[in-house]
């Protein structure tokens, strides 16, 4: 599917030229690879070694991109080993010779160091004369291993004024080593992908591309842009999102006249409007073919010629396994008083706990349970950023053991001391479900109360009962 995507994009785009005038080269975006040729890049990942899969996904990606985009080639550790100044230029930033390329490329063969700081400033100082802006794209399975500070030399570069962006891809790094590299692409205003095989890396650079070609529209569209007055939508969201998303709809005016409908295509995507007011609306799957969720994103305007970015970050959920139960109907986003987004399980919680992609913003989480009276606050203040994810994690529970005596009408879930439950539980009339089953609820010190039959208060049954973290508390009651 991104394959089609990136063709169409590219015969739209010839098509276009055969009736406007053509955009000088100079305004055009260009990319510069780096490419790591570091000992490590001989370990493998997934079924192949990850040297191979990446000169792989070269020979797929660079020519599929955009014919007007002009090319570059460097790569370090290459030639020599225990040696931080080992980076060379294989072809200078600004070529049309994409063959070359992908002939030098093949020809890299991993031996030594990490310095990606030398090699990123080495190409930045090609790009000093430059108009146009020159993606710099890094390949690296590792950390820098020469320069101690990679993020502020890149940070250095950035307000030295040369235009380029760093756009980093951390080819199957382990989580505890993304920070530098997210912080590299964060200074140079790119994006960062963490692919772990050849169809992750295949899929990251060819979201570049499809940037890159983004990007040589919006150039085309500013020679236009004063007779056509079109410009561009850039909704994105971390890469975990469009999984959780049915698609979208864009609304313009006052009137909220549909112009355009479609399912998300990436966590990246490029939507051209007319000039004007417009909303957007995300649709959030919900199982078992219930209409999906819709939330209102803006409004936002679109200029003539130019791109308006809209950016999401998200909530991403840590849940424990085996704690979600068939007890739980939804889940529930909040902004203050305002409940902007309800996720029901309707008997299968597969969309419950996926990503949500949310604008910037502060917000409360709340569960929904079966025949519970009220939705259960389980975080407060949870900050999401443009563009990034923020975790929350759900891995403590509670069960009530079952009591020799009958009558158990429900039981409350009291933050200890407190006169409010933060949890009512309450049985049918025909049966005591759900009162035994399982209840994710936040870490603490709780009270619980059994309510039963024919006794006007509940009873005290559990007082300061400790919950930790990863916990999951079976109470009995002593009845």
């Amino acid at each position: 599917m991104r394959n089609h995507s990136c063709l169409l994009g590219i015969a739209f785009a010839l098509l276009a030229t055969a009736f406007l005038p053509a955009a000088r080269a100079s305004d055009m975006p260009e990319v510069m690879f780096i490419l790591d040729g570091s000992g490590s890049m001989w370990g493998e990942a997934g079924a192949e070694r990850k040297i191979e899969a990446a000169k792989k996904v070269l020979q797929e990606v660079v020519p599929g991109l955009p014919p007007e985009v002009r090319v570059g080639l460097a790569a370090y550790g290459h030639r020599r080993e225990k040696d931080c100044e080992d980076v060379e230029i294989l072809l200078a930033p600004g070529s049309d010779d994409r063959e070359l390329l992908l002939e030098k490329a093949l020809a890299v063969t991993p031996k030594g160091m990490t310095p990606m700081a030398r090699s990123i400033t080495e190409v930045a100082e090609l790009l000093k004369d430059k108009a146009a802006e020159t993606t710099i794209l890094l390949v690296s399975d590792g950390l820098e291993t020469c320069d101690s500070d990679p993020c502020e030399v890149v940070r250095a570069l950035k307000e030295s004024g040369i235009r380029f962006v760093l756009t980093v891809v951390g080819f199957d790094i382990k989580e505890e080593e993304k920070e530098q590299l997210l912080c590299m692409a964060e200074a140079g205003g790119g994006d960062y992908f963490g692919p772990d095989d050849s169809d992750s890396l295949l899929a990251a650079l060819q979201s570049v591309g499809e940037e890159l070609a983004g990007k040589v529209e919006a150039a085309k569209t500013t020679e236009v842009k004063k007779s056509t007055g079109l410009g561009k939508l850039k909704l994105g969201m971390p890469e975990s999102c469009p999984i959780s998303l049915a698609g979208l709809q864009i609304t313009r005016g006052e009137e909220k006249s549909v112009v355009k409908e479609a399912e998300l295509e990436g966590a990246v995507t490029f939507h051209p409007l007319l000039a004007g007011e417009y909303d957007l609306y995300l649709a959030y799957a919900n199982s078992n073919y219930r209409e999906p969720t819709v939330l209102t994103v803006g409004p936002f305007t679109i200029a003539g010629g130019e791109t308006t970015n809209v950016s999401l970050g998200a909530i991403v959920f840590n849940v424990a396994e085996g704690l979600v139960d068939l007890n739980l109907d939804g889940v529930e986003v909040r902004a203050g008083e305002e409940s902007l987004l309800l996720l029901e399980a309707n008997g299968n919680d597969y969309y419950l706990f996926k990503p949500k992609p949310l604008p910037a913003g502060t917000y409360d989480v709340f569960l929904h349970y079966y025949r519970s009276p009220a939705p259960m606050k389980y975080a407060a203040s949870v900050v999401v950023e443009e563009g990034k994810e923020t975790i929350l994690t759900l891995d403590c529970g509670v069960v009530l053991e079952e009591p020799e005596v009958g009558g158990v009408e429900g039981w409350d879930l009291l933050p200890a001391g407190e006169g409010e439950p933060l949890l009512s539980v309450r049985r049918g009339w025909d049966n005591d479900e759900p009162l035994w089953r399982r209840f994710i609820v936040p870490p603490g010190a709780y009270d619980i109360h059994i309510r039963l039959k024919g006794m006007s208060d509940p009873l005290p049954a559990g007082e300061a009962v400790e919950i930790g973290p990863g916990e999951t508390l079976r109470f009995n009651t002593g009845m």
